[in-house]
This record gives structure tokens, C-alpha cells and sequence, in this order.
């Protein structure tokens, strides 16, 4: 005689949904905007965005970890600008960015008190603002990677990611025909004078 084992598993499932385990609040993180163009040779900039804490109130965030991927032959990763929420009173934070082959390891840890980050953090916001260089044409994945967020008192929390994608274009000819004619024409000029 077989046993169900979908029975035990069934039970426990109910358990944690009872107890509010599996039924947790998950925040989201957001690639913005979430796909663009951008003209070969530009700079193109990201925002990485959270969103679902918890408004004024828990769940706050504390820390975060997590990476950036993208297409290293189509972008270069040029800087980070982190966001104000996890430094609420100017105390300061441990953050930084490690670029690598076609990823950037994004980190930061907030000093504020559990309490000030539980009162005073909003419930979405930019965590940072990355700019990256434009190398060739092609899309580029722009990929939230191993991820690990902690809310204020250092439990782990619940996330869902919404990936992103770069697209870098060729300069228009007509921009670039009308660009070199302009040159021509002032060179032109100050050679008359």
C-alpha cells in the first residue's frame, strides 16, 4: 500500500499559510525604465528602484546586496549614485559598487536606527542610479542579479525582480549629414574672414 505523500506536505503548506509564513509581503525590485534606446555614444542611466516596504512603517530596508548584469560588449559600466533612503539623517552608509566582466556588484548598509528607518523610510524609492557608456549597437540585458535584501533589524526579505533591457542605435545619417555640414559651414566661415 502506498502512502500519499502529498498529504504531509498539503498539512504543512496550510501551517505556514496559517501562521503567515508563505503569504509574506515581497518587495520589488525595478529596472527604470525598463527599456530604452539610446544613440552609440551616449551615456545611458538606470535607476534601480524598490518598492512594496512598507510605508512609514515595517518592513523598512536596512541593507541590500545584490548585482547588475549586462552585455559587456554593448556597455561599459561608468558610476553609481545611491539613493537618500537608507541615510535618513546623514549619519552615512557602507556602500559601493565592484564593476566586472559584464556585472557590477552593487552594496549598501544603512546606520540609522531601526526605529528611524521603521518611521521614516518610504515605501519606494530609487536605492541607485547607475550610468553606463555606450560601445557598440546591440541590446543589452540589464539583469538583477543574486540579490540579497535585509529589512532594518537584519531578517531576510522577500523579493521579486523586474529585469530590464538597453538598446544603443546607430546616429541617424541625417543627423550626422546635417552635423558635419553645420562643421563644414563655421569652419568655412572663420576661414573667410
Amino acid at each position: 500500500m502506498k502512502k500519499n505523500i502529498l498529504t504531509p506536505l498539503s498539512l504543512i503548506a496550510m501551517i505556514l499559510i496559517f501562521l503567515g509564513i508563505g503569504s509574506a509581503k515581497a518587495a520589488i525590485l525595478d529596472i527604470v525604465p525598463n527599456n530604452q534606446s539610446i544613440l552609440l555614444g551616449d551615456t545611458v542611466n538606470i535607476d534601480l528602484n524598490i518598492s512594496g516596504l512598507g510605508d512609514l512603517s515595517a518592513d523598512s530596508l536596512g541593507a541590500f546586496d545584490l548585482n547588475i548584469n549586462f552585455d559587456s560588449s554593448i556597455l561599459s559600466f561608468n558610476n553609481a549614485v545611491y539613493g537618500n533612503q537608507l541615510d535618513l539623517f546623514g549619519f552615512g552608509t557602507v556602500n559601493g559598487s565592484t564593476p566586472g566582466m559584464g556585472s557590477v556588484n552593487l552594496f549598501e548598509l544603512s546606520f540609522d536606527s531601526i526605529s528611524d528607518l521603521n518611521t521614516l523610510q518610504v515605501d519606494s524609492f530609487t536605492l541607485v542610479t547607475l550610468a553606463f557608456d555606450t560601445l557598440t549597437t546591440g541590446t543589452s540585458p540589464l539583469e538583477i542579479a543574486n540579490v540579497i535584501l535585509s529589512d532594518a533589524s537584519g531578517s531576510a526579505l522577500p523579493f521579486v525582480v523586474n529585469n530590464g533591457t538597453a538598446s544603443v542605435v546607430p546616429v541617424p545619417a541625417a543627423l550626422f549629414l546635417f552635423s558635419t555640414g553645420f562643421l563644414m559651414l563655421l569652419w568655412r566661415r572663420q576661414d573667410g574672414r
